[in-house]
């Protein structure tokens, strides 16, 4: 096989791979973040993640508090002092959440990334 053709034969193979998603990108890997309730609310309050990722949130306060999603995704129950309750992400999207007890305590997750499968 000449030189030319093998050149040829190789930027061929390279379009296809390239066409077929031979060029693909990582997904993120999914991690936990730790959050904390105490008096003077969630910390951090915004919370950025891909989708897979966990939140742990931990109770520091001496007294029990909740974590409930605005759009009802997710919703603690109380979490007395000590404790924790934790949620997995599995789409993406932002989600904001309060303290029932307490509105004026809020946060958010923001949850980048996609459930969908590779068209590949």
């Amino acid at each position: 096989m000449s030189v030319r053709m093998k050149m040829a034969l190789a930027v061929m193979l390279s379009t296809a791979a390239v066409a077929c998603g031979g060029s693909s990108t990582t997904a993120p890997t999914p991690t936990t973040v730790n959050a904390t309730i105490d008096s003077g609310g969630f910390t951090p309050n915004q919370i950025n993640i891909s989708v897979g990722s966990t939140v742990m949130w931990t109770n520091k306060d001496t007294t029990a508090h909740s974590v409930v999603s605005d759009s009802g995704a997710f919703r603690s129950g109380t979490i007395a002092p000590g404790n924790q309750y934790s949620y997995a992400f599995a789409s993406a999207g932002t989600f904001t959440y309060h303290d029932s007890s307490n509105p004026n305590m809020v946060g958010s997750v923001n949850v980048s990334g996609s459930t969908s499968p590779s068209p590949y």
